[in-house]
């Protein structure tokens, strides 16, 4: 068993079977072994919950590593296959978070893009870049504010990995990886995260990108 051994648990989990069956067994080893309770044990994808497994998250510690991206992807195939009444289980991020749970971004590229603008706006929108399925998106009950949306692409990825001492946050002492943009992303609407550039990038204090666009 990895848990024992200080090895963290990561189990790929899709439907609300398998994230089920993934939190039963992290139950079932978490009692026998409770200081396992203290690695950062993760379900990857989380994309179907019943509605009794979210809390489960925060109770056990596992940490719900997601990308917001598959929710405006998949929404058309998740309603014909999964139905309007399960499918508001899926890509569940705000009850998670409500629940206690570590929430941790990715963008599954090549499945999806890399760029973390979509990301971010996939979280806090819930829509397509056309604006699809509405303006309110698709399940807004379940939008994440922007910056809940940066501490679980940054600061929380950090944590789990061990790394919130260097990095995570723009904190004196700590790495200087960052990306400079085009505009202020929290001085306007969700759309304006498609509208943003990134003008330059910056990992552990040297600039490794600049953009063209940047005079």
């Amino acid at each position: 068993l990895a848990l024992p051994n200080g090895i963290s648990a990561t189990i790929h989990a899709i439907g609300d079977a398998a994230n089920r069956r993934a939190l039963d067994v992290l139950e079932e080893v978490l009692a026998r072994y409770p200081s396992a309770r203290a690695l950062p044990n993760r379900i990857e994808h989380v994309q179907l919950l019943a509605p009794a497994d979210i809390p489960r998250f925060g109770r056990l510690g596992v940490i719900a590593s997601v990308q917001p991206v598959h929710a405006t992807s998949d929404y058309e195939m998740v309603e014909r296959y999964w139905g309007a009444e399960r499918g508001r289980g899926a890509y569940a991020f705000r009850s998670l978070l409500e629940a206690g749970a570590t929430l941790i971004f990715g963008t599954d590229c090549p499945v999806e893009p890399l760029g973390p603008l979509a990301t971010l706006y996939a979280a806090v929108a819930r829509r397509r870049p056309d604006g699809s399925p509405s303006p309110d998106g698709w399940h807004p009950e379940e939008r994440l504010t922007l910056e809940q949306a940066l501490i679980a692409s940054c600061a929380a990825p950090a944590a789990v990995s061990g790394e919130s001492g260097i990095k995570g946050t723009l904190e004196p002492g700590k790495l200087a990886d960052m990306a400079i943009l085009s505009r202020d992303i929290f001085a306007g609407p969700a759309e304006a995260l498609l509208e943003t550039e990134v003008h330059g990038t910056v990992l552990g204090g040297r600039l490794v990108y600049r953009s063209p666009a940047w005079a």
